[in-house]
């Protein structure tokens, strides 16, 4: 599913209880993912793919997503027009 980013409530289960995460993009392995897919570390974040600790010069974020925290859809979030 896709909301837009000033949606408040979930399409799926009508709960006001969307949380907004960053979508990054690890460019050593091409891992895809939320940022909560990512464990935090001492050291910062670790790719669930290939365990390394994630720098700003070898990933980026390339969107938004979110996820309600009632019923656990995931949804993708439009970019601002």
């Amino acid at each position: 599913m896709q909301i837009d980013a000033d949606e408040t409530t979930c399409p799926a289960c009508g709960a006001a209880r969307l949380t907004f995460h960053p979508v990054i993009h690890h460019m050593i392995c091409a891992y895809v993912g939320p940022e909560y897919d990512f464990a935090a570390t001492p050291a910062g974040l670790a790719c669930p793919k290939c365990g390394r600790v994630v720098s700003k010069d070898d990933a980026e974020i390339i969107g938004t997503s979110a996820r309600c925290e009632a019923c656990h859809a995931e949804l993708v979030v439009s970019p601002p027009e």
